[in-house]
């Protein structure tokens, strides 16, 4: 289904160039973020905030949530944020 929408953009050259230019954007956004992810990880959760991120290595807990949950919230909430931020700026 997906490929469709290109084949019928071959035939215009503009169209297909700008279709290349958000896939090449898409992939080079998604490369970025997982070396974003890959770093927070390493350096940030196996670092100085593994007092949080410890009881997720853990085999057994005896609760529902973990600690490691709080990383969620705080992804989740600057993530939020930043999209109030875009959505306020671009929608005056």
């Amino acid at each position: 289904m997906l490929i469709l929408p290109l084949i019928k953009n071959l035939k215009k050259k503009t169209n297909f160039m700008t279709t290349l230019n958000y896939m090449a954007i898409a992939l080079l956004t998604f490369l970025v973020m997982e070396c974003i992810t890959w770093f927070t990880h390493k350096y940030v959760m196996h670092g100085f905030l593994w007092v949080l991120h410890k009881d997720h290595h853990q085999p057994k807990y005896n609760s529902i949530f973990e600690k490691n949950d709080t990383f969620f919230l705080v992804f989740s909430y600057s993530q939020y944020n930043a999209f109030l931020l875009w959505f306020f700026s671009v929608f005056k």
